[in-house]
């Protein structure tokens, strides 16, 4: 990764970053082992395994939306960093991955996921990001144009039938992604 880094100008910005988050990350082990007495009081911070660190690259990349340009670079550059076995050697195999990182990177990713994600609400940010998401496939005829309102005016009289497939309070609900839902929003 410093490899590329040298000549690829997004990845030695992102290189420096990593670097910070290192020191930031070795900088808390040091503080956490010379304040024992304090840290038996005080919530450990979260450690992370040494797998995780080898890869917070990759994370910090994705958070950034520099990934699937620092893959598509090592694709075309494959020679260079890789020998010809390798999945990014390949002609077919090596574009599709760089494409195929397109969409994650596209994603706003607000906060990490908590012991109580599923009690706590999205920002309003991510709640329209999602609803431009989820209706972008169901209507393609002009973007700029606003859905129309439906309202259904109710009989006493009516069955249970004639309301429609998904009230606005389920829908809300599925922006949230509250606990009663597992699917995730995204293209």
């Amino acid at each position: 990764f410093m490899k590329v880094g040298k000549s690829f100008p997004p990845a030695e910005e992102l290189s420096r970053k990593v670097q910070g988050l290192e020191q930031l990350i070795e900088s808390t082990r040091n503080q956490g082992s010379s304040l024992q007495e304090s840290a038996r009081k005080a919530p450990k911070p979260p450690s992370l395994s040494p797998q995780a660190v080898k890869h917070l690259w990759i994370r910090t990349a994705l958070f950034e939306k520099v990934l699937d340009k620092i893959v598509h670079y090592l694709v075309e550059n494959s020679s260079k960093y890789y020998e010809k076995e390798a999945l990014l050697m390949d002609p077919v195999d090596g574009p599709i991955l760089a494409s195929l990182l397109v969409g994650p990177c596209a994603l706003e990713y607000t906060k990490m996921k908590t012991a109580d994600h599923f009690w706590t609400d999205p920002s309003a940010d991510e709640l329209v990001q999602r609803h431009r998401i989820h209706s972008s496939h169901c209507r393609q005829d002009s973007p700029t144009k606003r859905p129309a309102l439906c309202i259904q005016k109710r009989h006493s009289s009516g069955s249970m039938d004639d309301r429609p497939s998904l009230s606005a309070r389920d829908y809300v609900e599925s922006l949230h992604q509250n606990s009663r839902a597992t699917l995730l929003f995204g293209k």
